[in-house]
């Protein structure tokens, strides 16, 4: 089976043409291709056929489990669709998990993704958590733009004190987060966040993601989440500068409109990798 790999700020996919639609278990597909890479990948993107879209992100996690929103997918989708030259035009939709987001190629590999405002925003309520020998009660936001995160500021964490983002040990605590019993059943994405300044509107994540159950190098939903909770509870305006742990930046602008979020968008690279 044929397929590419793209790059979205270090999340990494394979992206497979299935507009003929001819690969119908793609969950058993993914696990396979997944299987096969020395490098680490975190899903596996089907392009395919849409009825309300000009194309539709199909994308899996890298554990076989499907119905899932990537915003550095969408951005790679895009630029997939623009290096193969399976459309021509610079502003296209993309249909996923059965919305549409509008994409807009920048050029040179830069492509920014209108997003929906949140489903649902809780801001700083108390999560009992576990990180080292103690129990504590931590400052947390949950926040949901199509995929569901939970947010902690590095700076609310006391035992221990966290003096850089890099610090963390994020296997293990962000495991401890995806699995908590608050967010159950279906557990939520864990994003630690640094402010690095408030004056130029730049924070620093590190995200843990279910279904790659780990540490991704980037995660496009969490950069999202990350940055309106920022705005909302440490004053940082948009646009916001969100560094990553591969290094590369996204940016995340929205205007606030009557207290609500709008014209929500993500900018960063996609490029195709060998």
């Amino acid at each position: 089976m044929d397929y590419l790999k793209y790059s979205g700020a270090g999340n990494n996919f394979l992206i497979l043409n299935n507009l003929d639609d001819k690969i119908v278990d793609r969950s058993q597909m993914t696990i396979d291709l997944i299987s096969r890479e020395q490098q680490r990948f975190d899903g596996v993107i089907y392009l395919e056929e849409s009825d309300i879209a000009d194309f539709k992100m199909n994308y899996y996690n890298r554990d076989g489990s499907g119905n899932a929103l990537c915003g550095n997918g969408l951005r790679c989708t895009a630029q997939f669709i623009n290096d193969n030259k399976i459309s021509e035009k610079n502003d296209i939709t993309i249909e996923a998990v059965t919305k549409i987001y509008p994409a807009k190629l920048q050029g040179n590999n830069i492509v920014t993704i209108g997003f929906y405002p949140p489903d649902k925003i809780k801001l700083k309520f108390k999560l009992k958590v576990h990180f080292t020998e103690w129990w504590q009660l931590i400052n947390c936001s949950y926040i949901d733009v199509g995929s569901p995160h939970a947010v902690i500021f590095t700076d609310d964490i006391e035992k221990p004190v966290v003096k850089n983002i890099s610090d963390i040990p994020i296997d293990e605590w962000g495991k401890n987060i995806r699995m908590h019993k608050d967010f159950a059943p279906e557990g939520v994405n864990a994003q630690f966040v640094q402010i690095l300044s408030n004056e130029n509107s730049e924070i620093a994540i590190r995200s843990f993601e279910r279904g790659v159950e780990g540490e991704t190098l980037a995660c496009g939903t969490g950069a999202i989440s990350s940055a309106i909770v920022s705005y909302a509870l440490r004053g940082i305006n948009p646009p916001v500068k969100v560094f990553t742990k591969s290094g590369s930046i996204l940016t995340v602008d929205f205007s606030v409109i009557e207290k609500k979020i709008r014209n929500l968008t993500l900018t960063g690279p996609a490029v195709k990798i060998d």
